[in-house]
């Protein structure tokens, strides 16, 4: 473990309460919420090369507005599965965008790849949003949410099949 330096720091009372009431897995202390918070300004600023570090860091940043809506949900007994499957999703596709993107040494292959990657995890997105329209009422917060969406989606759909069966 690298030597440790004891610093001094004044801090607002707004930023003491906010210190007190921190949650970081592990760190209890002052001292603790501090260095948590400092490796996550650090993982930031260095930019994040690794997908599953990348995600753990976005996951961290949406769980408080996660935990909240969670909260509300239950509060107000209704739950959005397209909400929630968001939370679950877009983390790992941000980080695959972000942590995965081919840099200047690269070539082709490697966009080709990357794209092939996001692809997959897109429409395999879609996919699943999809399904939530398979039920009526939808499984939103509005029940009609998903057949009044999937509608001009539908018609796109319509349109490139004709068109690739024409092609054929």
């Amino acid at each position: 473990m690298p030597k440790s330096i004891p610093i001094s720091v004044r801090l607002s009372d707004d930023d003491v309460s906010f210190l007190a009431g921190y949650e970081v897995q592990g760190a209890r202390t002052p001292s603790d919420k501090m260095r948590e918070i400092l490796k996550a300004a650090r993982e930031r600023e260095e930019g994040v090369q690794d997908v599953e570090a990348c995600e753990d860091l976005l996951r961290t940043m949406a769980r408080p507005a996660e935990k909240g809506l969670r909260q509300l949900q239950r509060e107000i007994g209704n739950r959005s599965d397209l909400v929630m499957k968001l939370y679950e999703r877009l983390p790992e596709m941000l980080a695959e965008l972000i942590a995965s993107a081919p840099g200047p040494e690269q070539g082709e292959q490697d966009l080709v790849k990357f794209e092939a990657a996001l692809s997959a995890e897109l429409f395999s997105l879609i996919e699943e949003i999809f399904d939530l329209g398979l039920t009526t009422p939808s499984r939103t917060y509005d029940p009609v949410l998903m057949d009044r969406r999937l509608e001009p989606i539908l018609e796109v759909a319509r349109l490139l099949d004709q068109r690739r069966q024409t092609r054929d």
